[in-house]
C-alpha cells in the first residue's frame, strides 16, 4: 500500500462512511466531508509538507499558501509532486517501508493493540474500545497508528524513546470550511518556517529518519533536524508483519490483506534541545541560568480550557515564557480579521498508560489574534474561582491548627469535578462571542455567572452537614473564606 495514491483514508460524506485517496482530499471541498478519526488530521497536515506543490518544499510564502486554501491542487501538479516521494509512503516497502525499520529482531511479535493508544491498558472500558478491536489491521489504520504512536503517544516503556515532542503533547490545529481547506490553514509557508527554523535551508532535503537512519547512541542538536524528517521522526524500531491474506479490519471493517503483530526493539539516541513542532505551543522556565523549554501537556483532568491562555497568548520573562504554535502565529497575519475555530488534542498518561483523551473544537470571536490578553482575562477568571470554592472547601476538611476544628472530609476533587462541568459551556461561549475590542461587560456578566456556580456547589456539597454540631465552626471558616476570596477578585469599588 502507497499512502500517497491508494484509496485508504476514511471520512464520512453526508453520513455516509468511504475512504478516499490522499490525492482525493486536495480537491475535496465538500463541507460535509469529515475525518472519521482525530489523529488523521494530524497526519494529513504533517504528511503534506512532504509531497507539496513545490516537490521538496511547499508554497514560499503566504499568499501562494492561500491559493492551495482556496483553490484545489490539480492531478497533475499533486502527481508530479509525489513522483520523487513514493518511497516514503511505501507501507510494504522491501527495504525503506513507511515509519519501518527492516530487519528489527524481537523475541515474539508484539500484538496491534499495542500499536492503538489505550486499548491494551488496564483502564481500557468495553463501552469505549470494544474487544478485538486490534485483533487485524488493515493497511490504512495500521499507518495511522504508527504515526500516532510517533508522534502523540506515551513510549512503549521499558527504554523506548518518545516523540520529538516529549509524552502526550497537545496538538492544536486550525479548522477550515472543508477538508481541503482545514490541511491548508495548518501548513506552514516556506518563510513562515524560516523563522521558526533558521537552519530549514540547511535541512530542506533531508530524509524521514526510517529512511536515512541515525546511528545508535547519536546525540542529535535540534538544528540537525529538518522540517520533513522531524514531522515524520520515528523514535523506535517497528516493523509489521503482514499476512497476504484479505481479511476484515477489526477497527474500520474493510476487507483488504491485513496485520497481526510486529517486531519492536529500542533503540537509544539524545535529541539536544526542543525542535519547533509546527502544531505545538511550547513553554519555557528558567532555572539556575539555563533555559528549560517543553511541550504542554494534559498532566491532570482539568478541562482542555484552561490550556488555552498558554496555547493562544505569547508572553514571557526573565524567568519564564510561552510561545503559541507556529501554525497560529501564522494564522494571525491572514485571519486576523476573522473568527476562528480550533481542534485541540492529546491525551493524559500515567507513564506508558493512556488515561484520558481529548480531541475537541473551540471557537475564538473576531478579534482574537490581537486580544490575548482577554483570552488570559476569561481563562484566569475561570480558574481563580474554582480556586476560590476549593480552598473554602480545603479549609472544611482541615480547619485552623489550634484554632478551628476541621470536619475532616474533603471534598476539593469531587466538587472541583462538577465546578468544571458545569463551567465548560460557559467558558466555550465566552470565547466564541465575546467582543474583544469591548469585553468589560461581558467579563463582569461571565464572573458573575462563576460566582453563582461557585456559592451553589458550596452549598450543595456542604449542605447535609448544617446540622452536626461539631462541623459549623469549620462550615463558617470556609465560608467566610469563600467570600472573602470573591471580595478580591472583584474590581475595586464593585460588587458582582
Amino acid at each position: 500500500m502507497n499512502l500517497l495514491t491508494d484509496v485508504w483514508i476514511p471520512i464520512q460524506h453526508q453520513g455516509n462512511y468511504q475512504k478516499i485517496s490522499l490525492q482525493n482530499y486536495c480537491p475535496a471541498s465538500n463541507p460535509a466531508n469529515s475525518v472519521c478519526r482525530a489523529t488523521i488530521w494530524n497526519w494529513l497536515v504533517c504528511s503534506s509538507y512532504a509531497p507539496s506543490p513545490r516537490c521538496c518544499s511547499f508554497p514560499r510564502i503566504k499568499k501562494a499558501l492561500g491559493q492551495y486554501v482556496r483553490k484545489p491542487v490539480t492531478p497533475e501538479v499533486y502527481g508530479d509532486a509525489c513522483q520523487r516521494k513514493m518511497d516514503w509512503f511505501d507501507l510494504d516497502h522491501p527495504q525503506t517501508p513507511f515509519m519501518q525499520i527492516r530487519g528489527v529482531k524481537a523475541a515474539q511479535p508484539t500484538p496491534m493493540d499495542k500499536l492503538l493508544a489505550g486499548v491494551a491498558d488496564g483502564t481500557n472500558k468495553a463501552f469505549v474500545n470494544p474487544q478485538g478491536l486490534a485483533e487485524a489491521l488493515c493497511g490504512g489504520c495500521v499507518a495511522i497508528a504508527l504515526f500516532n504512536v510517533a508522534n502523540n503517544c506515551p513510549s512503549m516503556g521499558g527504554g523506548f524513546k518518545g516523540g520529538l515532542r516529549g509524552s502526550t503533547p497537545i496538538t492544536i490545529l486550525i479548522k477550515g470550511r472543508t477538508l481541503r481547506e482545514t490541511i491548508w490553514l495548518n501548513v506552514l509557508a516556506e518563510d513562515t518556517t524560516e523563522s521558526v527554523m533558521p537552519w530549514y535551508q540547511e535541512t530542506k532535503d533531508q530524509l524521514p529518519n526510517y529512511l536515512d537512519r541515525i546511528k545508535a547512541n547519536a546525540k542529535i542538536p535540534v538544528s540537525g533536524i529538518g522540517l520533513n524528517r522531524g514531522l515524520l521522526w520515528q523514535p523506535a524500531h517497528f516493523e509489521l508483519l503482514p499476512s497476504q491474506i484479505p481479511e476484515s479490519c477489526s477497527c474500520c471493517g474493510c476487507n483488504e490483506p491485513a496485520y497481526h503483530g510486529f517486531n519492536k526493539a529500542k533503540f537509544n539516541y539524545t535529541v539536544e534541545g526542543v525542535w519547533p513542532h509546527p502544531l505545538s505551543a511550547r513553554i519555557f522556565s528558567v532555572k539556575k541560568g539555563e533555559r528549560e523549554e517543553k511541550f504542554p501537556s494534559l498532566t491532570t483532568s482539568a478541562p482542555t480550557w484552561t490550556h488555552m491562555s498558554r496555547l493562544l497568548v505569547d508572553q514571557q520573562n526573565d524567568k519564564e515564557g510561552q510561545q503559541t504554535a507556529p501554525v497560529i502565529k501564522q494564522a494571525r497575519t491572514f485571519m486576523a480579521a476573522d473568527k476562528i475555530q480550533l481542534i485541540i488534542g492529546g491525551y493524559r498518561n500515567n507513564q506508558a498508560t493512556v488515561l484520558d483523551r481529548r480531541h475537541e473544537l473551540f471557537s475564538l470571536a473576531q478579534g482574537w489574534s490581537e486580544h490575548g490578553d482577554v483570552i488570559q482575562q476569561i481563562i484566569i477568571g475561570g480558574l481563580a474561582y474554582k480556586t476560590a470554592l476549593r480552598k473554602a472547601l480545603y479549609l472544611f476538611a482541615v480547619g485552623i491548627k489550634d484554632k478551628v476544628n476541621g470536619s475532616g472530609v474533603n471534598l476539593c476533587n469531587p466538587v472541583e469535578a462538577v465546578y468544571y462541568q458545569q463551567t465548560e459551556n460557559l467558558i466555550h461561549s465566552s470565547l466564541a462571542a465575546i467582543k474583544f475590542e469591548a469585553p468589560e461587560d461581558e467579563l463582569h456578566a461571565l464572573n458573575k455567572q462563576l460566582k453563582i456556580i461557585a456559592i451553589s456547589l458550596f452549598n450543595q456539597a456542604t449542605e447535609s452537614y448544617r446540622q452536626e454540631p461539631k462541623m459549623l465552626k469549620a462550615l463558617a471558616l470556609a465560608r467566610r473564606s469563600l467570600h472573602k476570596s470573591f471580595k478580591e477578585l472583584e474590581p475595586q469599588g464593585e460588587t458582582l
